[in-house]
C-alpha cells in the first residue's frame, strides 16, 4: 500500500475524532479480548490434561486384551501375569519415571449403619506416588506405605461414613472367583484430591492388601506409567509396547492417556469449538462495526470523492484510500487492545480465577481449584492479525462502493 494514501488515511481517520474513538475502543476491545481468550484456552487445555493425568490416567496404560470392553464393571478375570517383571522392565525406559501396578474393583465401605459403594484401588504406594497425585494430598494421619494394614479415603467419603483416622471400617468385596469377602480395615490417612469423583468413592489400599482380599496372587488389572513430560507419550507407547510383547506371552494393549480419557479429550473440544465460535463473533461483530462507520463516511464525504475524482485521482486510488483508512483504526485498535489484554492476560496468568470446591466436585472431570492463563507472545500476534483483518475486511465493501461514486454526481453535493 502506498505510504501517500496511509498518509490520507491517518489525516481523514483523525479528522474524525468522535467517530474514531469509538471504532478504535471497540476495536481495541475486540482484540484485547482474543488476546485473553486464548491465553485462557491454551491455560484450560494445559491445566485439564495436567490434572486427567495426574488424578486419572497416567501418561500410559496398560491392560490385558479385552479389558477395554469390559471396563466400565472393572472386571476381576481380565488381568496381567507378572506384573512385577514387566514393571522393571518398563522402568529401564530411559523417559520413563515410574511404573505403577494396580487392582481396580468394585467395594462398599460401611460403619454399620450407613454404606457408601466406591472403587477399590489396590496400589504400590512407593510407585503410585510417583504417577499421580491422590497419595500426596493426605489431609489427615499418614501416607499409605507397601507394608501399610489399612485403607485411605478421600474427605468426602470420611464425611459421609462418619470416619476419622483410626476408625476401623467394613470393607466388602468380590473375590476374583466371586465369592464375598468382609474385612475390617482402618482408616490410616483421609486425602483431599480436589476430584470430586475420587473424594466421594475412591478408596486407596496397599497392593498385598488388597491382593489377599479378592484372592489375587501374581496378577493385576492395569499398569499406569509415568513419562517425563507429555511430548514423549506417542514415542514412547511404541517403545513399551515393542519392550513388553517379546517377554510376555499375554495380549496386552497399550493406550496413552488421550486414549483411555477419551470423554476429557472429547469435553475438551467441544469447549475449544465453543470458544472458537465466541471468538468468530467477536470477529464479526468488528467487520461489521468497522463497515458500518465506512459506509456512513462515504456518503458523507461523496463531495470530497467527487473533488478527488475531478483533480485525477483514479478510483482504484480511492478504493486503496479508504481501505488505508480502515487499516488504519485497525493499527490503533491493535495498540489499545494490547493494553486490554496485557492486563487481564498479566492478571490471569499470575492470579487466575478460584472455582468453588462445590462446583468442582459437581463436574465429572480432574479440575483444578485456580485456573491460570497461559498466554504467550503469539498471541499478540494472533489478536493483531485479527484486528487488521476485521479493519481491513470492514472497509472493503465501503471502499469499492466510494470507488464507484460518479465524478458528476458527487461534485453536485459539494465538498464539506
Amino acid at each position: 500500500m502506498n505510504l501517500l494514501w496511509f498518509k490520507l488515511g491517518m489525516r481523514n481517520v483523525i479528522k474524525q475524532r468522535r467517530r474514531t474513538l469509538f471504532n478504535v475502543l471497540a476495536l481495541g476491545v475486540n482484540t484485547g479480548m482474543l488476546i485473553l481468550l486464548v491465553g485462557v484456552l491454551r491455560g484450560f487445555y494445559l491445566i485439564t490434561i495436567e490434572k486427567t493425568v495426574d488424578l486419572r490416567t497416567g501418561h500410559v496404560q496398560i491392560h490385558a486384551e479385552g479389558y477395554a470392553e469390559e471396563k466400565r464393571r472393572l472386571p476381576l478375570d481380565i488381568t496381567i501375569h507378572h506384573a512385577d517383571s514387566i514393571k522393571e522392565v518398563i522402568e529401564e525406559l530411559p523417559q520413563v519415571v515410574a511404573a505403577s501396578p494396580r487392582i481396580l474393583t468394585t467395594a462398599t465401605l460401611s460403619n454399620g449403619r450407613e454404606r457408601a459403594a466406591g472403587i477399590l484401588y489396590g496400589v504400590l504406594p512407593s510407585a503410585e506416588d510417583k504417577v499421580g497425585v491422590i497419595l500426596s494430598g493426605v489431609k489427615e494421619g499418614v501416607k499409605l506405605t507397601d507394608s501399610t494394614q489399612g485403607i485411605m479415603i478421600g474427605d468426602r467419603l470420611a464425611e459421609l461414613l462418619g470416619a476419622k483416622v483410626g476408625t476401623s471400617l467394613l470393607l466388602f468385596a468380590q473375590t476374583q472367583e466371586h465369592a464375598n469377602n468382609l474385612v475390617d480395615a482402618e482408616v490410616v490417612g483421609i486425602f483431599d484430591s480436589g476430584f470430586g469423583m475420587a473424594d466421594r468413592g475412591a478408596v486407596y489400599a496397599p497392593l498385598p492388601f488388597v491382593s489377599e482380599l479378592l484372592d489375587m496372587h501374581d496378577e493385576v488389572t492395569e499398569i499406569v506409567i509415568r513419562a517425563e513430560n507429555l511430548r514423549v507419550v506417542p514415542k514412547l507407547r511404541d517403545q513399551i509396547v515393542s519392550t513388553v510383547t517379546p517377554i510376555t506371552k499375554e495380549k496386552l494393549v497399550v493406550e496413552t492417556w488421550y486414549e483411555v480419557a477419551r470423554d476429557i479429550v472429547a469435553a475438551v473440544k467441544a469447549d475449544l469449538v465453543s470458544y472458537s465460535i465466541i471468538g468468530g463473533i467477536l470477529v464479526t461483530l468488528a467487520v461489521f462495526g468497522i463497515s458500518n462507520t465506512m459506509t456512513v463516511t462515504v456518503f458523507e464525504r461523496t463531495g470530497e470523492i467527487g473533488a478527488l475524482r475531478a483533480l485525477g485521482m483514479e478510483a482504484k486510488q480511492i478504493r486503496t484510500m479508504f481501505l488505508a483508512e480502515g487499516v488504519t483504526l485497525g493499527v490503533f485498535g491493535i495498540v489499545i487492545g494490547s493494553v486490554i489484554g496485557g492486563l487481564a492476560a498479566w492478571y490471569m496468568n499470575v492470579h487466575g480465577i478460584k472455582l468453588p470446591k462445590e462446583a468442582i466436585e459437581a463436574i465429572s472431570m480432574p479440575l483444578a481449584d485456580t485456573y491460570y492463563a497461559q498466554s504467550r507472545g503469539v498471541d499478540w500476534l494472533i489478536g493483531a492479525g485479527l484486528s487488521i483483518f476485521s479493519a481491513w475486511a470492514g472497509s472493503v465493501f465501503p471502499a469499492r462502493r466510494a470507488s464507484r461514486v460518479p465524478v458528476t454526481a458527487a461534485l453536485a453535493k459539494g465538498v464539506r
